[in-house]
């Protein structure tokens, strides 16, 4: 029967892939912060406003990718708080 504890390489490939994550993270906030003309084509609050219900659409999709794997926490938790600071209270 196999032990419960995780292989040093699997550990590693954790580690690297939350580094990259972080990294990752690092570069959309400054980017987004010190760079409104980014050159990869996305824009930066430049859009439409969504209505509430749509960002609500949104967040339920969201979810039902995290509940299906299709994305890790790290990246549900940045998208979900991003469509959250969306949301209009009146």
């Amino acid at each position: 029967m196999a032990t419960g504890r995780s292989s040093f390489a699997k550990r590693q490939r954790d580690m690297a892939k939350k580094a990259k994550a972080q990294a990752k993270r690092e570069k959309r906030l400054e980017r987004g912060e010190f760079d409104e003309d980014a050159d990869d084509g996305q824009t930066v609050d430049d859009g439409p406003k969504l209505s509430n219900d749509d960002i609500m659409a949104r967040i339920e999709d969201l979810h039902r990718r995290y509940d299906d794997g299709q994305m890790d926490l790290d990246t549900f938790d940045e998208q979900r708080a991003e469509l959250m600071a969306q949301i209009s209270v009146d």
